[in-house]
């Protein structure tokens, strides 16, 4: 599991924070030597089918079809050897075969093609679709009672500071993940996505091109793990107030951009089940995206494509709607620009250069909510601020390949090659630090530097 002892400590700002138990498992009946459980095994079965047509109805073309999928999610006969880590217990078992969900789906699919002017030069097209997800063996790993990652948090106060768990130190129970500690909803079913597209294509001259689009894609009935008895509703009625002090930017305890923030957690002695449950939440994402690229075909010793592609997405960040300090639905934008092309120069020497730009992901500085004596909940990560509050560098990096074809003798070529890249020697930070502390925003990555290769390929 990667932490000594099984036992893995958690800190906030210094300070214990968390213990979590983990059973030492076995990814693999040959590789049992000293763990204590069997392989955990997962299946799914999937059937699909589909038809299609195509009709041609003066300047309009339509490609239209169907698809049908069907998913059986089951578990095959297994079993589990007992386990002891700290309070942890986990008794020998076996488990039969079970089956869990069988999922028929219907897929329509239509993309027509009109011609605007006659001419094959202005073209407009279409297309919808509706895609069913293949939920593979997630259904099945998740609710599977010989679950592959066995695993108690509790709470922790170290009290002789010695940064060890010993007996007695942990608190209360905050999340468990256990044999039986997973549900599956008889009504669960499965997540689907619309996809709507619209292209204008022109050709300009017998060698440029313009194209232009928009697309429309949503992601719904998404599922989840969820403990439906910590839900919005339980907290609105059961919930109590604490305060909790975040330590701002700087991620310094006691100066000017402290501030205390109030949130809402559950009772410890309302003895609220942890059980997990895997769900349909009501979480879904909007995706639209505006779409356009201009092409000059190779002619004149040159070729060249620009393009680039703007992006407004909405979805749930992650914890909702089980944490009742995450916002809800949240808006960001992402973009991105590419241009390249070819160019024959003399003494036979082709340059291909190209120019990327990317934005940097958006995101929002996080924190650890940290619950006193009698309050506990589910769903620690919290965000400071909206989902796109901050944004990670932009990324433009500029490469360029010359090469060279040389014929050595009869049908055999040498090719040689020299490749520059990131020549703006560009340093952007690829991975930035999103937790509240001294590290917050400090970069985990960066963008290589410039790098040149040279090399050779022989061809005969």
């Amino acid at each position: 599991q990667g932490v000594g002892g099984n036992i893995e400590h958690v800190y906030n700002n210094g300070v214990s924070n968390q213990v979590i138990f983990r059973i030492p498992t076995a990814t693999e009946v040959g590789k049992l030597h000293n763990t204590a459980n069997l392989y955990s095994q997962n299946a799914l079965d999937a059937n699909s089918a589909f038809f299609n047509d195509t009709w041609a109805l003066g300047k309009l073309t339509v490609n239209a079809g169907v698809r049908w999928d069907q998913y059986k999610g089951w578990l095959p006969e297994q079993k589990s050897l007992g386990a002891t880590v700290g309070p942890t217990v986990v008794q020998a078992e076996s488990f039969a075969e079970t089956d869990l969900y069988t999922w028929n789906q219907i897929a329509p699919r239509i993309g027509v093609v009109f011609d605007l002017t006659g001419d094959g030069k202005t073209v407009l097209k279409g297309n919808y679709g509706l895609y069913w997800f293949n939920p593979g063996v997630g259904v099945s790993s998740d609710v599977n009672p010989n679950t592959s990652s066995k695993n108690e948090t509790y709470g922790w106060n170290d009290i002789n500071g010695d940064k060890r768990w010993q007996p007695g130190e942990q608190t209360t129970l905050q999340s468990a993940s256990l044999k039986g500690a997973i549900g599956l909803d008889p009504n669960l079913s499965a997540p689907y996505t619309h996809e709507a597209a619209f292209w204008l294509e022109r050709q300009l001259t017998d060698q440029v091109g313009l194209r232009a689009g928009y697309v429309y894609k949503t992601e719904d009935n998404l599922f989840s793990l969820y403990v439906p008895t910590r839900g919005p509703a339980v907290y609105a009625q059961y919930g109590v107030p604490f305060n909790f002090t975040d330590i701002g930017v700087d991620g310094v305890r006691g100066t000017a951009d402290d501030r205390v923030l109030t949130y809402v957690g559950l009772p410890t002695s309302g003895n609220f089940s942890t059980k997990q449950v895997e769900m349909n939440t009501g979480q879904y994402s909007r995706y639209k995206t505006f779409e356009t690229s201009i092409n000059k075909r190779y002619g004149n010793k040159w070729s060249a494509s620009l393009g680039g592609s703007m992006t407004w997405l909405g979805d749930f960040p992650n914890g909702f709607p089980q944490n009742p300090a995450q916002p809800g639905y949240e808006n960001r934008t992402q973009w991105n620009f590419k241009a390249s092309g070819s160019y024959d120069a003399p003494w036979g020497i082709r340059l291909s250069p190209v120019l990327r730009h990317q934005s940097g992901t958006a995101y929002a500085r996080t924190n650890t909510l940290t619950f006193p004596t009698g309050i506990t909940g589910t769903g620690t990560t919290i965000y400071m601020e909206s989902m796109d509050a901050n944004r990670e560098d932009n990324v433009t990096v500029i490469d360029v390949r010359a090469e060279k074809t040389l014929t050595l003798n009869g049908r055999m070529k040498a090719r040689l090659f020299l490749d520059g890249f990131n020549l703006t020697n560009s340093h952007a930070s690829e991975t930035i630090s999103r937790a509240t502390g001294t590290g917050y925003q400090k970069p985990s990555a960066i963008l290589a530097p410039m790098t040149f290769r040279i090399g050779a390929r022989l061809m005969w």
